[in-house]
């Protein structure tokens, strides 16, 4: 039984050359050049090259379904394009050892166009097949890293979080306001918010630095909180990133101060806009 099932895949569709380059073009861009570089066209070549191989992928895991896996492929991008995926990416980053996280740009769909070619290289996969390899080289060598990078196209939320400032606070929160909203918020409460340019230049989220802030019914002064929003949608991630104290302030025990200023900044900022 177990060799029955292993003979029915075609494993050419994942050994062949369009895969094996269309997935390594997807990691190098996934992992680097997107967060390098940030501009329109990196933000493309993830949707044509997951667009164009993942098909191959699904096909080879599920034999059944034949070419109709270009079909079911269009179907998942859109609905991972939509707001309606939103709920099912929360429920799946609470379990998930991979968290996943995407921007909603319906510019994306352009790239629905390389589906047909997708279409037309699988009816001739074995034209392209590099060589013959074991199902235990196809699992263990292709199969299992293409899930991950498929599964990776997005880092985790801590990607883009980096340590900095005093002490590094790394927490994130799902609010129901817009961005702008937000940002109107604090501004209304009193706070003085700006734009942090260094941050915005390297592509990873919109930061903002919210400067001499007093918490704590005026017991404690923060110099500056550096805080942003991860995702263009009605419902951003409200990233806390790291906060800066006064000068002369204590830094001993910074764990402690840490779970400190976590409930502080929660209870005073977070929880105004949230």
């Amino acid at each position: 039984m177990v060799k029955q099932f292993q003979t029915t895949r075609n494993r050419a569709l994942i050994f062949n050359w369009v895969f094996i380059v269309g997935l390594t073009v997807l990691a190098l861009n996934d992992q680097y050049l997107k967060w390098t570089f940030g501009n329109w066209i990196t933000g493309k070549i993830s949707d044509f090259a997951g667009l164009l191989i993942f098909p191959m992928f699904l096909q080879f895991l599920f034999p059944r379904i034949s070419r109709v896996s270009v079909i079911i492929t269009g179907a998942l991008f859109v609905f991972w394009k939509l707001p309606i995926s939103e709920n099912f990416i929360h429920a799946y980053n609470k379990v998930a050892l991979i968290p996943i996280t995407r921007t909603i740009d319906y510019s994306d769909f352009v790239a629905l166009l390389i589906l047909p070619l997708a279409w037309y290289l699988i009816g001739r996969i074995d034209s392209y097949r590099i060589g013959r390899i074991s199902p235990a080289f196809a699992a263990c060598l292709i199969a299992t890293p293409a899930a991950v990078v498929f599964m990776a196209t997005s880092p985790p939320v801590s990607f883009y979080m980096q340590p900095g400032g005093d002490i590094h606070i790394g927490k994130s929160y799902r609010l129901k306001v817009s961005e702008d909203e937000a940002l109107a918020k604090f501004k209304a409460i009193g706070f003085t918010v700006e734009p942090d340019t260094t941050q915005h230049e390297s592509g990873r989220a919109d930061y903002y630095l919210m400067k001499n802030v007093v918490l704590n019914a005026g017991k404690d002064t923060i110099e500056t909180i550096q805080f942003g929003f991860l995702g263009k949608v009605k419902k951003p991630l409200l990233l806390i990133n790291n906060v800066k104290l006064k000068k002369g302030s204590t830094l001993t025990d910074l764990e402690g101060l840490k779970k400190y200023y976590r409930k502080l900044i929660r209870s005073g900022i977070v929880n105004e806009v949230k």
